[in-house]
């Protein structure tokens, strides 16, 4: 039985009890109101502490942003340029036009509106909107962005711009190219991540463009960020919300309330234990000193919980600070990996657990770069930016830029392994090879077609002379420019003799052979100024520059001595050709016309053709 106290000596100890039940009750109160509003108050520097981290983030994503968007428009610009030019039409076939729209490109007048890339027609309401911009004082020969017509902000069309390009001529601009870009498709795709809310806005802040997220208008970029754009004058707006830096401060704010809420409970189940040693301290002394060891033992407990709380706070403060990245913290002798951050995991496509049971080696695809890592650092003390292929639990590609160095961990020799995962970046630029390999091999096939189409264009598909097309062509201008530096041309017609009766003797065949065998004499005999061409059936012709009327003579009676001293064979037939020419030069400093010259050489032809056929006459002007 408990014993109990004499009438007289109760009533005093049951008002000590009393007392300090109340005295204890009112300081527990006063540790929670002092504990919870410390936990309040940092919370709030906290908040304070994100916030201003939230800032830095965003004003250093509008200063990335904008550097991506004027990048981008000063590229499209310099290609625009491409299609101001007289001939554009390599530029239309080599360039991607990115970023605009599907890759079309309007020229808009004031009358018409035509499609330079893309088979698609422009809307009425942007081709009118481009006439109305050229008729407005503003203009002037630089890329300009103007919002997309009201008539054409359709579901969908929220980011898109239009741009033009005006052609300007003496400071008047008739027409200009026009096409339609995406504001997204400015933007690199990391600086997406986070699906930050943006607009592009116009210099006075009404918005020209935005991804939907928010709304944004003149009355509350107060709210938001903004940033001026170099290449063009337009102002890049932005509310970025890092996700990192929430779910950062949702960790903080869950952990410290985790922590504050297991003091309070603990501290309240203590007045309650303490409450229940003061109601019964009157009925014995020795459950009373029971009460104290038992209260010096929960309070030596509770500082140890609170101890290993602490640290483990530390430890994930640390990895809280390093979570853009993945870091693992392996231990130096062993190699083991002590600890990770959640980035680390999902790069490797591990658990957390899972990682802490792997090893640093196991890690790596190729074992011995890890080996050769450790040894630079060994080395030198410190690794930096030192590419690495990972192994992934998923079985995927993952590609990381690896940093290392010496830290002190739970008083333990350590390493620091930064992880940055770069994947994306070696797959953009293999593909970037891939497409520059694809056009290369598109510009050769390009040039190799508009070789062989000029080739067919100029050349006579039998004899692989000048057709008659591109003979006179040729011959004109020769006669040109000799006129102005006061030379002589000379031209001949030359007509393979009897050549009907070899046709219709021995075929087709034998006279196709037949104007072979001469045109590879011609060009054998002829000198590298010279041009030779096929004027129709068996007719020729030669442009001789810078000869006189007697060289000119003496070349074609020498050619015409050596085709009449050859044979040649086709069908087992030998036969052999002559040809008569008539031949006629300018007079010198006076050079006349083509025409005029084709005449006289066509009349010493005939006189050739009277005087016996095989034989060469000239004509004098």
């Amino acid at each position: 039985m408990t014993p109990t106290l004499p009438p007289e000596q109760h009533a005093p100890e049951a008002q000590r009890a009393r007392r300090l039940l109340r005295l204890s009750w009112v300081l527990a109160l006063l540790v929670l109101a002092v504990m919870w509003g410390g936990v309040i108050e940092g919370l709030r520097q906290r908040q304070s502490l994100l916030s201003a981290q939230q800032q830095t983030q965003q004003a250093e994503w509008l200063r990335l942003s904008s550097a991506a968007v004027d990048d981008r428009l000063r590229n499209l610009y310099k290609e625009l340029q491409l299609f101001a030019n007289d001939q554009p039409s390599l530029a239309r076939d080599a360039t991607q036009l990115f970023p605009l729209q599907d890759g079309s490109l309007w020229l808009v007048d004031a009358s018409q509106q035509q499609p330079l890339r893309g088979q698609q027609p422009l809307s009425a309401a942007a081709a009118q909107q481009v006439r109305q911009w050229l008729q407005s004082p503003a203009v002037h020969p630089a890329l300009t962005v103007l919002p997309l017509p009201v008539i054409d902000k359709r579901p969908g069309n929220s980011e898109l711009l239009q741009v033009v390009l005006p052609l300007c001529e003496l400071e008047r601009c008739h027409s200009a190219l026009t096409g339609f870009l995406r504001v997204s498709e400015l933007l690199d795709p990391e600086q997406l991540v986070d699906h930050p809310a943006y607009a592009v806005l116009d210099i006075n802040g009404s918005v020209l463009a935005s991804n939907g997220s928010m709304d944004f208008n003149g009355h509350n970029l107060t709210q938001v960020a903004t940033t001026r754009l170099g290449q063009v004058p337009l102002l890049l707006a932005a509310n970025y919300r890092s996700s990192q830096i929430i779910r950062s401060f949702n960790l903080f704010a869950l952990s410290l309330l985790g922590v504050t809420l297991v003091l309070s409970c603990l501290l309240l189940l203590l007045m309650w234990r303490i409450s229940q040693i003061l109601l019964h301290v009157e009925h014995s002394s020795s459950q009373f000193n029971h009460a104290q060891q038992l209260l010096a033992l929960t309070n030596s407990s509770l500082r140890e919980k609170m101890r290993t709380l602490i640290d483990e706070q530390r430890d994930q403060q640390t990895l809280i600070e390093t979570v853009q990245v993945g870091v693992l913290i392996v231990d130096a002798s062993e190699l083991s990996i002590l600890t990770s951050n959640d980035a680390a995991a999902r790069m490797l496509g591990m658990s957390r657990q899972m990682l802490q049971r792997q090893t640093l080696p196991a890690l790596f695809h190729n074992p011995q770069r890890c080996e050769e890592l450790l040894a630079v650092l060994q080395e030198q003390q410190i690794v930096t930016d030192r590419e690495a292929q990972l192994n992934n639990h998923n079985h995927k590609v993952c590609w990381s830029m690896t940093s290392m160095r010496y830290l002190q961990f739970r008083e333990r020799h350590a390493i620091a392994v930064s992880l940055i995962d770069i994947t994306e970046r070696i797959a953009h630029a293999q593909r970037l090879q891939d497409e520059k390999q694809a056009t290369e091999r598109a510009l050769a096939q390009l040039q190799a077609t508009q070789h062989e189409l000029y080739q067919r264009a100029t050349l006579d598909d039998l004899t692989g002379l000048a057709n008659r097309r591109h003979f006179l062509s040729f011959a004109g201008k020769a006669l040109e420019r000799a006129r102005l530096a006061d030379d002589t041309v000379a031209v001949a017609l030359i007509d393979l003799d009897h050549f009907k009766n070899i046709n219709d003797r021995y075929g087709h065949a034998a006279g196709d052979a037949a104007l072979q065998h001469f045109a590879s004499n011609l060009r054998t005999a002829l000198p590298d100024s010279a041009m030779a061409g096929r004027m129709g059936g068996e007719e020729f012709a030669l442009l001789l520059p810078d000869t006189s009327l007697g060289e000119a003579h003496a070349i074609v009676d020498v050619l015409r001595n050596g085709i009449a001293a050859q044979c040649f064979h086709t069908d087992g037939q030998q036969l052999q050709l002559t040809f008569s020419a008539g031949v006629a030069a300018s007079r010198n400093g006076h050079a006349h016309d083509l025409s005029e010259l084709l005449k006289l050489a066509d009349k010493a032809l005939y006189r050739a053709k009277a005087n016996g056929r095989n034989c060469v006459e000239s004509s004098a002007p």
